[in-house]
């Protein structure tokens, strides 16, 4: 299992991979697992107060918030109805009873986070150390009574968390599309290969933002860059053992060897040194 820091973009910018309890940070015992890695994957932030953070249920809670907020971070998330502490907001079965795109809040001022449980599809609450629910504003819901597609209310918050969450999905969607599969009994050629296709998705991410509206898409950018790999070397047999005439020169790829530097093996007697 791979825990991911990305970009609304998409782009991985850290990642980790989740090996069981971790020794090195025996200080984190009494938190969640959702709130250790949360807060393992921040540590490499040096200003917090300039991004903000967006995660789903699993990682939020009221105390995480708190710290985070402590902390210098400006976050959101959604959240279980069981982590939201002693706030009195009407349950998901009382607020499915109203009309769509009602809500219910509470700010807890001891810890200076909101509370948003909004009725869409179905209820979902949020929690933010940062955001507001005004000004509202409105989203598109298709009605089965009216059979056609209405403007329901939407908090503030709910319509920054759509817009800026799912970067970790987005950027596991665009590994997926033409995921190399190895065949093979080691275990860890699935982990070797998962994070080069993270490493290929996050330079193509990087030359789409460069070249913009020239730039190939992934697919065509995948393929030029094994051309590329695939040129670096054409000296050597593609089948057998190495053969003896070919030169030193032969064996290297052209970035070595026409840089102007005589890189020579050199030779050394059959004799071992005592």
């Amino acid at each position: 299992m791979f825990w991911s820091l990305c970009g609304a973009s998409g782009y991985c910018f850290k990642f980790d991979l989740y090996c069981g309890k971790d020794p090195e940070h025996t200080a984190r015992d009494d938190l969640l697992l959702g709130s250790k890695v949360v807060l393992n994957m921040l540590d490499c932030i040096e200003i917090p107060k300039n991004h903000c953070v967006y995660f789903d249920n699993f990682f939020t809670s009221r105390d995480l918030l708190i710290h985070l907020r402590n902390l210098g971070f400006r976050t959101t998330g959604s959240v279980r109805e069981n982590r939201v502490g002693d706030r009195s907001l009407l349950s998901s079965n009382e607020l499915k009873n109203t009309v769509r795109g009602n809500y219910d809040y509470q700010f807890d001022r001891y810890g200076d986070v909101l509370f948003v449980r909004w009725h869409d599809n179905r209820c979902i609450t949020i929690g933010t150390n940062f955001d507001k629910v005004e000004p509202l504003g409105a989203a598109t819901r298709y009605s089965r009574q009216a059979s056609k597609k209405t403007q329901v209310q939407q908090p503030a918050i709910l319509k920054t968390y759509n817009a800026y969450m799912g970067g970790v999905d987005h950027h596991d969607w665009l590994v997926g599309k033409y995921a190399t599969v190895i065949r093979g009994k080691k275990w860890y050629w699935v982990l070797f290969t998962h994070i080069l296709e993270m490493a290929l998705v996050n330079a193509w991410l990087f030359y789409r933002l460069v070249h913009q509206k020239n730039a190939l898409d992934l697919l065509d950018f995948r393929r030029a860059v094994t051309v590329t790999y695939l040129k670096l070397d054409t000296g050597r047999p593609n089948i057998g053992r190495p053969m003896k005439y070919l030169t030193s020169q032969l064996r290297m790829i052209p970035d070595f060897r026409f840089d102007g530097i005589g890189h020579m093996v050199d030779k050394r007697s059959m004799k071992k040194d005592v």
